[in-house]
This record gives structure tokens, sequence and C-alpha cells, in this order.
């Protein structure tokens, strides 16, 4: 086993070793180049000009010549090697761009295409323009002429096909990320300002978004993938969308760094960066592109030391966010700072330029994004403390005030306690009113209904209670109403039953989980208890001797019933026990079973 896998790894290396060789064996392109300030020369004469015109170059350093309303002419002479091969220039924002291949002194093959064409003229679709080596047999010369408003960098190389498209395979996972990021942190955050409302995380949220547009743009993805038949909209995003990324960064960074308690001075000089940056994403739309691309250019490089110093100076002030701000917008700073310096020319275009940015911006929202959260929790932290140091304040005030105010609260406790019994408490006969009634039934009915359980009533009417006022006064009335509350109050075992004062001279007797026949034998009770228990008034005078009539209704509410009905059968039972000869106490049957007189005589139950 271990001798396989040690021919294994032989003939790898092996294999490194041969392709290795090969690629030092293989002869290197030949660079140089020329300015056609004019933009005159045509691609004949060019090809006629004579060697000591031309300026060669290192490959490997990318060709970067600031900005010019001028053309540049590339000379690539291409020896022979059996592989496919690609002459790629990297850099997706040049306007114009146009081969020509030369073999044996003759143009074989010729295409324009660039930024301000449509995506299809590529020949082979890509961000950057890729062209086919047209042969591996014989030297070819490329000459390619490059003419842009913006920034001209012309990072060009010759590149096996497949090593390009292992590379490709390494750059667009890289892009995949990247967009996956900032899709997945402003969309993170997006929701947090849904919730929290604070405008803190919407300008996060505006300033990834305008972030990921300008680093895609800058890479050309933008175009390859939302309008390749647009290529006018090229003209007119570029210096926008970064002014825009500028607006919002600004607006962040006021918000999340308070800077209008911590630095009142740099907070006015961020209002001014804003009013300028308006005027330049104006300007993008309507003025020159190029005047445009060097004014956001030179913006950037001046705001992006700004404001990483600016999280310092509210950091030394106290702002504790400031720190957090500080290590994470260090890398996204530093990376726009290297971009904007490479768009103005004063140093050369890299892979580490343009990577530089994407990287930084990626780390940038994740950093913020924690401490965005980690704001969250100051703010929690704040309120909690606010409200226990309120709570102490008030604690501290109640004892202070706790010897002025004590006879008062005990007065108003008092008062609260007569209120509420005066609510829900009938005032003669001391037992729960009405209203108390109802919102017992309404409670017991539903829960009856729930359980499927029986409820049972009781309405008790004292007889002819009207004589007893007319004739003995209403003193003694109310004396009389007064006992037989005593009487049944003493008869009411259960603690959910309820007894109250329905109105007049009727009391009501509410039994949850009680059939018809217990109800029954308690509505008995309560009738023989009053008959033989005289009531002796407060006056003295001679005893009175009270009867009552009862109506018994018991049911288990269904799905649609309603309490009022439960009201009604046991009212009409009592209509019936009255108009039965009164002292009795009778169930309900139906309203036509009570239109016989016979079935109860006066002291008897039905």
């Amino acid at each position: 086993m271990n001798h396989h896998a040690s021919r294994c790894c032989q003939c790898l290396l092996l294999l490194l070793a041969l392709s290795g060789g090969s690629s030092l064996k293989a002869a290197a392109a030949g660079f140089a180049w020329l300015e056609d300030a004019e933009s005159s020369l045509s691609a004949g004469e060019v090809r006629s000009l004579p060697a000591e015109r031309w300026q060669g170059f290192d490959s490997q350093e990318v060709l970067n010549l600031g900005f010019s309303d001028g053309s540049f002419w590339l000379r690539v002479q291409v020896p022979p090697e059996p592989v496919n091969r690609l002459l790629e220039i990297s850099y997706p924002l040049l306007d114009h761009v146009e081969v020509f291949w030369e073999r044996r002194g003759a143009l074989i093959q010729s295409h324009s295409t660039g930024d301000r064409w449509a995506f299809d003229t590529r020949p082979i679709p890509h961000r950057n323009f890729v062209f086919l080596v047209p042969s591996n047999t014989e030297p070819v010369t490329a000459y390619v002429r490059i003419q842009t408003q913006g920034s001209v960098q012309i990072p060009v190389r010759i590149v096996q096909s497949a090593e390009f498209l292992a590379q490709e395979q390494v750059s667009y996972g890289w892009q995949t990320v990247f967009v996956g990021i900032m899709l997945a942190m402003a969309l993170y955050n997006l929701f947090v300002y849904l919730i929290v409302r604070h405008p803190t995380y919407l300008w996060y949220v505006l300033t990834v978004i305008t972030a990921a547009l300008v680093q895609l743009n800058l890479n050309g993805m933008l175009f390859q993938w939302l309008w390749p038949d647009l290529p006018v909209l090229n003209r007119y995003f570029t210096t926008p969308v970064i002014a825009l990324n500028i607006i919002f960064a600004a607006l962040f960074a006021m918000s999340f760094l308070a800077l209008r308690r911590y630095t009142p001075f740099i907070y006015r000089i961020f209002q001014l960066v804003i009013a300028l940056a308006g005027l330049t994403f104006l300007y993008g739309l309507f003025g020159s592109y190029q005047t445009g691309i060097v004014i956001v250019g030179i913006f950037g490089a001046i705001i992006t030391p700004l404001a990483w110093v600016t999280g310092l100076v509210a950091w030394w002030r106290g702002q504790v966010l400031a720190g957090f701000y500080v290590l994470a917008w260090t890398p996204l700073l530093l990376g726009h700072l290297v971009l904007a310096v490479s768009k103005l020319g004063y140093i050369p275009r890299s892979f580490l330029t343009e990577l530089a940015p994407q990287v930084g911006v990626a780390l940038e929202v994740i950093l913020l994004s924690f401490a965005l959260a980690y704001r969250i929790n100051l703010e929690r932290r704040g309120r909690l403390q606010a409200q226990e140091h309120a709570l102490q304040v008030q604690l501290q005030a109640n004892q202070t005030l706790e010897a002025r105010v004590q006879a008062r609260t005990e007065e108003l406790e008092r008062a609260n306690e007569q209120l509420k019994a005066i609510s829900l408490t009938d005032g003669l006969t001391k037992v729960a009113n009405r209203r108390r009634f109802d919102e017992k039934l309404h409670t017991e009915w539903q829960r009856a209904r729930r359980r499927s359980l029986p409820l049972s009533l009781l309405l008790l009417d004292v007889d002819h209670f009207k004589q007893v006022n007319d004739e003995l006064g209403h003193l003694v009335g109310d004396d009389c109403l007064i006992s037989i509350a005593e009487l049944c109050a003493g008869e009411i075992q259960r603690s959910g039953d309820l007894l109250a004062r329905y109105g007049g001279e009727e009391f009501s007797v509410l039994l949850p989980a009680t059939e018809e026949e217990g109800a029954h034998r308690v509505a008995e009770r309560l009738r023989m208890v009053i008959a033989r228990t005289p009531v002796y008034p407060g006056d003295g005078g001679a005893p009175v001797h009270l009867t009552v009539s009862v109506g018994v209704a018991s049911m288990i509410p269904s799905e649609g019933g309603e309490p009022a009905e439960l009201i009604q059968r046991a009212d009409q039972a009592l209509y019936a026990a009255k108009g039965g000869g009164r002292n009795q106490v009778r169930r309900w049957l139906s309203f036509s079973a009570y239109s016989d007189p016979a079935r109860g005589k006066s002291g008897q139950s039905q």
C-alpha cells in the first residue's frame, strides 16, 4: 500500500515537473505601447511604424497611464506554442477596445468592442476583454487600440486557455462569495431596521448595497449580468453610484458615531461632504464622464482618511462604538484609498488594488454587523440601567414621602375597597349585586360550554312583598330582604356558587356544574328555611312570616347559545311558581307545561 502511494506521488511530481518545464521552455510574448494623442493613426499606419516608436513594458506590471483624451496602441508579439491561448485585457471599464491580428504581414482578424458597445460584441462573453490567439503554430502579432474617458489602465497578458479557466473558477467563486456576504448582511440589517426603526440601520443597508454595486461595476459584473444590451448605462452609472455610496457612508457614520454629540465640528464637515457628494451625483448624470470620474476619485481619496480619523476622534472622546467603527472600517477605507489613488494613476493597477476594496467591503460589513448587534445590546443595557435608576429614585422618593402620605394612602385604600365592594355588592343585603351576577354568569357559561357541564340557576321572588311594604313600611321590607339574604347565604355552601340580589325582592343563585335534581334540592331547601324562619323587624314589631316562589332552570350550554336563555327559562319557571299559588319550587319544563294550574300547589315543588 505504501509502495503504491509512493509511486503515485512520483507520477504527480513528474507531471508537475513536465508542465513546469514546458512553461519554462515556452517563449514569452513581447509587449510594447505608444500614444496616439490625436487619435489619428489607423491600424495600417501603426503596423508600419518603426520599432523605435514603440516603448516596451513588462506585462507583469499593469500599464497605468492616468487620464487622456487620446488613444493608446499596444503591440503584442505572440510566439508559436502548441496550446490554445488567450489575449486578456482585464480592466472592464475601457470605452473602446479594437484588436487587429497580423500573421506573416497580413491582417487576418479584427474585433471592435468596449463597455460603450453591446456585450455581445465581445468574441468571448466575459466581464474582461478576452480574445483567442488565432494561431499556435506560427508567430502572430496583435495591435490593440484603446480609447477611454476613464482611467487608462491596461492590464494585458497572454495566458493559456486551461490556466485562464482555472483562474476563472477562483475569480467567479470569490465574486459569488462577495455577493452572498453583501446580500446576507443587507437583508439581515434591513430586517433589524424594520423592527427597531432606527435610521442607523437603514443608512448601513444602503451603504452595503451601494458599496456592492460599486465593486461589481468596477469588475464588470453589472454590465455582464444586468444590462448587457444597454451599454449607454455604463456612461451614467459609475460616478453616481460612487457618490451615493459616499452619501450613505457619511450618513451612517454621523448616526452610528453620534457625531452631533461627540464632535459637532466634524458633524458639520460631514454635512458639507453629503452636499458635495449630492452635487457630484448630479454631475455624474449630466456632466462629463471623465471629469466626473476625476472628481469622484479625488473626493473618495479625501473622504476615506477623513472618515477613519473621525472614528478615532469619536473614540478618543468617549464614544464606545467608535472603536468598532475604526476596527471594521479600516480594511474598507484602506481598500478604497488604494482604489482611488490607483484610478488617479499614482500607483500601478494590480490584482491587489482590485481585490483590496472587495475584501475590505466584505470584512467591513461583517464586522459592522457585529458592531450594530453590540449597539443593540448597549441600548438594551442602557434602558435597563435607566429603569433601575428610575426605580431607585422612585424608591427613595417613596421612602422620603412615606410618612407624609401614609394617612392619605390608607384613606385611599379604604375608599378603593369601598368602591370595589359597592361596585360588586348590593348595598342593602351585602350579597353580590346584578353586575357581579352578570359577570359570573358569563364566565360560568363559557366554562360549562367548553367542558360540556350543566349550569343551573335559581330565581327567588318574595311572595306578596308589595303588601309587606304597603302595610308595614319600607323599613320593615328592607329588614325582610336582609334576613332572606342571610338565610340563603347560610344555605349556599359551595365556594363556586353565587347568591346575588337580582333586583327588587328577587334573588338569584347560580350553581355551576349542578344538574337539575341538585338545583331543585337546593331550591327546596331555601324555600323551606325561609318559610319556617320569621323575620323580626328592627323596630321591635311583630314577626313577619315570609314565603318565596322559586324557579329552577338547568342546561348544558350549546355552541351558539346565550346566557339569556338560562335566565329566561328560570324566569318562566318562577312565573309558573307564582301563578301556581306561590310558596313553591317549579322546574322549567316547557312553556306549555305551565298552562295547567293543577301541576303544583302552594307549599309544593315541581
